[in-house]
């Protein structure tokens, strides 16, 4: 069975989370990733929106077949890493920001990769990655 993928591209608007949880695959919505996924890909988009001077942004998630794995990876068009892509440290403390800190709580892992033109932001996600 292929894995269930979704590949847009979303203008860098407020409303591009709310799109891009629209966008998420139907192997998602009613599983136990569903939450957490919203949650965190409403976060990642959002903050490519606001610490980035990208006018879109390239959401790509895939399902694992027959797993609750998930893959999110957003990408921008701004290829230096900022203050708000180096590390999730202290993002709690702060009114905004949290976005990272979200992330790596939740996801089973994450990074930032540049690609000489842009950065992709990515997570895994799977429905034990913070379960006990």
């Amino acid at each position: 069975m292929p894995a269930h993928r979704v590949d847009i591209t979303l203008p860098a608007t407020p409303e591009a989370a709310r799109s891009a949880r629209r966008a998420l695959p139907e192997a998602v919505i009613g599983s136990d990733l569903a939450d957490d996924a919203r949650l965190l890909v409403t976060e990642a988009v959002s903050n490519a929106v606001r610490h980035t001077e990208s006018t879109r942004i390239r959401m790509v998630v895939e399902v694992e077949p027959g797993t609750d794995r998930l893959l999110c990876a957003l990408r921008d068009d701004t290829p230096h890493l900022g203050a708000a892509h180096q590390t999730p440290a202290g993002c709690a403390q702060r009114e905004s920001g949290r976005g990272l800190g979200l992330i790596a709580a939740l996801s089973q892992s994450w990074g930032v990769a540049t690609d000489g033109a842009g950065k992709w932001v990515w997570f895994w996600l799977g429905a034990s990655a913070h379960r006990a």
